[in-house]
């Protein structure tokens, strides 16, 4: 139902609203917002498009993700009652200094409630994914890490990088599945060739082993692909000096005088 708020802005105010989009059904939406300024002929018009969609995975937390849809929209003006509603995982890393990394982190979600899903990001180099390859559980979550390390200096547009996603079928008893992905390890004591000189037995020593994967089918027709896209400015750091004459004080010889 429309709801109608006034607003009385003096010179110079400023003021912000939020609006919230909700979508109940997998579908595309528009709506309007009429703004009457007292004085005025004529509305202000605020046109409002959203897509809502159900995918059982799904890229959330994106960092950026709100600036990059109006960064968008203030490049492409909408072209009359033509309006369409774009949805693009997209992260942007911004200015970034030559061999140095760089991070940023986002959510997968699982969101179907009985299906496991296996993911893998499909990366090459600049970019590295950690966990690169896993499991997500039926209705599950997990954060995934990307860094950025360019040892010469590139821009990156819109880099795609592809995660192939596909619904699994463990071949274990239920009782012994487990959480997996390619960051885990587990622990073990091993014997050492090192022996004390009054030691009777070899040494041990903790040492770190990396998790297997369950063994596991994957379901027919299940296999798809997502893309995420990167952007990135790599250079080198430039250092600028705004003032171009400085202008020292009377000084008496033989003396030191400081400006700034």
């Amino acid at each position: 139902k429309p709801q109608e708020s006034y607003l009385l802005l003096q010179h110079g105010q400023s003021a912000e609203f939020d609006v919230f989009f909700k979508p109940t059904l997998a579908q595309h939406l528009e709506g309007k917002i009429c703004v009457a300024v007292a004085g005025n002929s004529e509305e202000i018009l605020i046109e409002l498009v959203g897509e809502g969609y159900d995918d059982e995975f799904t890229l959330d937390n994106l960092p950026g993700q709100g600036k990059d849809s109006e960064e968008k929209n203030d490049k492409e003006p909408l072209d009359g009652d033509i309006i369409e509603a774009v949805r693009v995982n997209h992260i942007d890393f911004g200015e970034c200094t030559v061999r140095t990394c760089h991070q940023q982190t986002f959510t997968i979600t699982n969101r179907s409630k009985v299906e496991v899903m296996r993911f893998e990001w499909l990366a090459d180099a600049p970019f590295q994914f950690s966990p690169k390859v896993g499991h997500l559980q039926p209705g599950c979550a997990k954060d995934i890490r990307v860094t950025l390390k360019s040892d010469v200096p590139v821009t990156l547009q819109r880099h795609c990088v592809t995660c192939k996603v596909a619904k699994i079928k463990y071949e274990l008893p239920p009782e012994e599945v487990y959480d997996w992905d390619d960051t885990m390890c587990t622990s073990e004591w091993v014997d050492t060739t090192r022996k004390g000189p009054a030691a009777r037995w070899p040494g041990k020593e903790k040492v770190a082993k990396t998790l297997l994967e369950p063994p596991h089918t994957f379901l027919e027709k299940s296999i798809r692909e997502v893309e995420l896209y990167l952007s990135a400015l790599v250079d080198y750091g430039r250092f600028k000096l705004n003032t171009a004459v400085v202008q020292c004080h009377e000084t008496r010889l033989f003396q030191t005088s400081k400006s700034t």
